[in-house]
């Protein structure tokens, strides 16, 4: 999908609330995308481009996302978990 999507894509839903997939972190973001701006840009560039390449407009509201995005977003998943266990002190 193109990094253009439509603004009512991202603007924050009413109802019900969508945060970030980032553990954690509480912040509210656009039903459309997957975390908060910050969350977001940690991640790889390969696994954000994972995520949008297999993201299908509407999926958000039907709450039908595909195998391949739902692969995806466990792929970022796991990754978050090793980054934070090779960063704890």
């Amino acid at each position: 999908m193109s990094a253009v999507i439509k603004a009512a894509d991202v603007k924050p839903a009413q109802a019900p609330v969508h945060t970030c997939h980032w553990p954690g972190c509480e912040k509210v973001v656009a039903p459309a995308l997957w975390g908060c701006q910050k969350h977001w840009f940690a991640l790889p560039r390969n696994l954000r481009a994972a995520v949008w390449a297999t993201y299908r407009h509407g999926q958000e509201v039907d709450k039908r996302p595909s195998t391949a995005y739902l692969g995806a977003a466990a792929a970022v998943q796991r990754w978050i978990r090793e980054h934070l266990k090779e960063t704890a002190p």
